[in-house]
């Protein structure tokens, strides 16, 4: 082949390559105009409706993590000892539950409802791993969610701290489970822009007008494995008005549906169930 066809190749090749790229570049610059639009028309929608929102920065990386459940130690048992005097403890099979009766209800002065808060978990086990979530004056109990990397575990019966009430709010009985430390399952990846998780959820009618709205990341079940190991998803917790709460897939951007008074209930139908079984073993030795 002939230099003179060989340089015309060249210039051809050079030529053709230097159009693909122009084509991507006004592709990514067009795809930017267009996401900058899209937000500030979201923005202006958002602001005529009168909906505040404080939003986390965009850009934020995640994983998928996993862990087991965990099992007590003789530590554990020791430490669970110490609490005799006041409780009646029973640990459930594979050391991985702990169901207790307190012998005389614990006053919480829910006036202050942090000092109550810390009351109860200066009363079990690992209980600075625990964020108070809700009370719930139907089944009259209290929820807690186990934290790993400081985020909340939402609603896993695993990870789990359930208190039970009595009529005059007093607490008598709590059911509660741990998980180990959570390990990486996946590498870290952008997580969905906090505005498109408003955009998610507003689109779907879960804001209304007037609404103030704050977001923070924590961590929802995905699915368990054959070899007892858990898998979670981070997820961004959308809070509206300071009493709805919502959940959005942090890496895939879907709504998380969730069915929370179910999850109460079948948390508290466990604690009775454990509780009487307690109350028998405990007739049976006297």
């Amino acid at each position: 082949m002939k230099w003179g066809q060989i340089k015309t190749i060249f210039i051809i090749s050079f030529l053709v390559l230097n159009l693909f790229l122009l084509q991507e570049l006004l592709n990514k610059v067009e795809r930017s105009e267009y996401d900058t639009l899209d937000k500030s028309t979201l923005e202006d929608q958002l602001a005529a409706q009168e909906i505040e929102y404080s939003l986390p920065e965009s850009g934020q990386t995640e994983a998928y993590v996993s862990a087991e459940r965990y099992q007590l130690t003789e530590d554990d048992m020791d430490d669970l000892g110490d609490l005799l005097d006041e409780q009646t403890i029973e640990v459930g099979e594979n050391q991985e539950v702990i169901v207790s009766e307190f012998n005389e209800p614990l006053e919480l002065d829910f006036e202050n409802r942090e000092e109550a808060i810390s009351l109860i978990k200066e009363q079990v086990l690992y209980g600075d791993q625990y964020s108070f979530w809700d009370y719930y004056e139907e089944e009259n109990v209290l929820l807690f969610f186990q934290k790993q990397n400081d985020r909340m575990v939402y609603f896993n019966e695993t990870s789990s701290l359930i208190v039970q009430l009595d009529e005059e709010g007093r607490a008598i009985q709590y059911r509660q489970t741990l998980l180990e430390e959570v390990e990486h399952r996946t590498e870290e990846q952008e997580t969905i822009d906090p505005i498109n998780v408003i955009r998610t959820l507003y689109s779907s009618d879960f804001i209304m007008p007037e609404s103030a709205v704050s977001m923070k990341m924590g961590y929802q079940r995905l699915v368990p494995l054959e070899d007892g190991v858990q898998v979670f998803v981070p997820t961004w917790e959308v809070i509206v008005n300071d009493d709805e709460h919502y959940f959005v897939n942090a890496i895939e951007g879907q709504h998380i549906p969730n069915d929370e008074l179910d999850f109460v209930i079948g948390l508290k139908e466990s604690l009775k169930r454990e509780i009487d079984e307690l109350e028998i073993n405990r007739s049976e030795t006297e």
